[in-house]
């Protein structure tokens, strides 16, 4: 299989507190190129139009594509879909940051996230598990104070974990609440982050994986990152 195209997706379910990696056919991959195509795949199959936003019943899915952690520029980027609050349909955004790229360094491709927890909880993902976890002391935090405390509690570095997060927007159910990554970055059309909060989930922590990513040609990977930076510097105001 085409190393760009390899990979899986996390399925977690709050209601029971489950998560399985679920490997993807290679077809699939091909078929529904990027995060956004992958995630647009799994709400259209597994979510009926008459399931509303809030519904633990809803899907919210987090997914990379094939040049996530490669040399690409912007290649950290994720794309977060769900049923919004703001229109009740489906809606897509993407945040830059690093998420998708450590999802793509722990064997991921995506996230997809269904139910609702009982309590608050967070989830933390590595290369060799998936585990969701109490998130009590994380209530009413901001998104920069939510990342900040859980790499503490990990021993991760700023560049060895990659968190995205609710504020106290999402957790009360804001319709115009957004996902944040990585100090800043954030997902916030539709309202996808009361979506996040409607099922008790304040943060998701990605431990930086140490897996390689294979290219069928890593020089002209390198190149064309090379002639964008290029490009950008010259059109640059």
């Amino acid at each position: 299989m085409t190393g760009e195209y390899a990979g899986a997706v996390l399925r977690v379910d709050l209601d029971n507190g489950r998560t399985k990696r679920e490997t993807l056919p290679e077809t699939v991959l091909r078929q529904f190129i990027g995060g956004t195509g992958l995630g647009a795949k799994f709400l259209y199959e597994e979510v009926p139009p008459g399931i509303g936003w809030s519904d633990p019943r809803n899907r919210l899915i987090l997914a990379a594509g094939p040049l996530n952690a490669t040399p690409i520029g912007g290649s950290g980027s994720v794309s977060v879909v769900s049923k919004g609050p703001l229109t009740n349909g489906a809606g897509c955004s993407q945040a830059n940051g690093f998420f998708g790229a450590f999802l793509r360094l722990c064997g991921l491709n995506g996230m997809v996230i269904r139910g609702s927890a009982k309590g608050l909880r967070y989830l933390y993902v590595d290369e060799e598990s998936a585990e969701l976890r109490e998130a009590d002391g994380l209530s009413g935090l901001d998104t920069y104070q939510t990342a900040d405390q859980l790499k503490r509690e990990h021993g991760c570095g700023e560049r060895d974990m990659s968190v995205a997060s609710i504020g106290p927007a999402g957790e009360n159910l804001v319709k115009f609440a957004g996902v944040f990554f990585d100090h800043g970055h954030s997902a916030s059309h539709n309202g996808l982050g009361a979506v996040m909060g409607s099922k008790r989930l304040k943060a998701i922590a990605v431990a930086r994986g140490k897996r390689e990513i294979p290219m069928d040609d890593p020089g002209r990977i390198r190149d064309i990152s090379r002639k964008l930076v290029e490009n950008v510097k010259e059109q640059s105001m």
